[in-house]
């Protein structure tokens, strides 16, 4: 038994030094340079993703779950930002976020319109800080499923 270990191994290691190891990139040079173009057409998209995350945590943090705001809001003479604010929070109380991000991802994925494609991600990155995270994280998905595929 012991004999045959030695000449497994010693059959190994001759195949490893006859067979050179490939290159890692030798069937496709042009890979950074596809990454490259990759990167920069999706650039526009993730910053419109960013931006309507940033969006959903001011709206959050900034708005609805700020103490001081909610004061003023309640006082006899509101400032002209109460209505937005309590408008923000009843679309996100019924789920209004994930219901235009899932409209939105079945569209872009189906059909392949860029404006419900921007929906989805508009609707999907603000409601993943808006309460609705789980339904619009999926319309998102369905979004970014089209948009790799383009």
């Amino acid at each position: 038994m012991q004999a045959r270990r030695v000449v497994i191994t010693k059959l190994a290691d001759k195949r490893l030094q006859s067979e050179p190891m490939p290159a890692v990139n030798s069937e496709n040079p042009s890979k950074p340079a596809a990454l490259k173009a990759w990167a920069v057409r999706a650039w526009p998209w993730l910053l419109l993703l960013a931006a309507s995350i940033g969006f959903g945590l001011y709206g959050r943090y900034g708005l609805i779950q700020s103490t001081p705001i909610g004061l003023m809001c309640q006082s006899a003479d509101p400032a002209w930002y109460c209505g937005p604010r309590h408008l923000l929070w009843q679309v996100g109380n019924i789920g209004g976020w994930s219901w235009a991000a899932m409209l939105g991802g079945f569209l872009a994925l189906f059909f392949g319109w860029r404006v419900a494609i921007i929906v989805a991600i508009v609707a999907g990155g603000a409601g993943l800080a808006l309460y609705n995270a789980g339904p619009a994280a999926f319309g998102l998905l369905l979004a970014l499923m089209r948009l790799v595929r383009r």
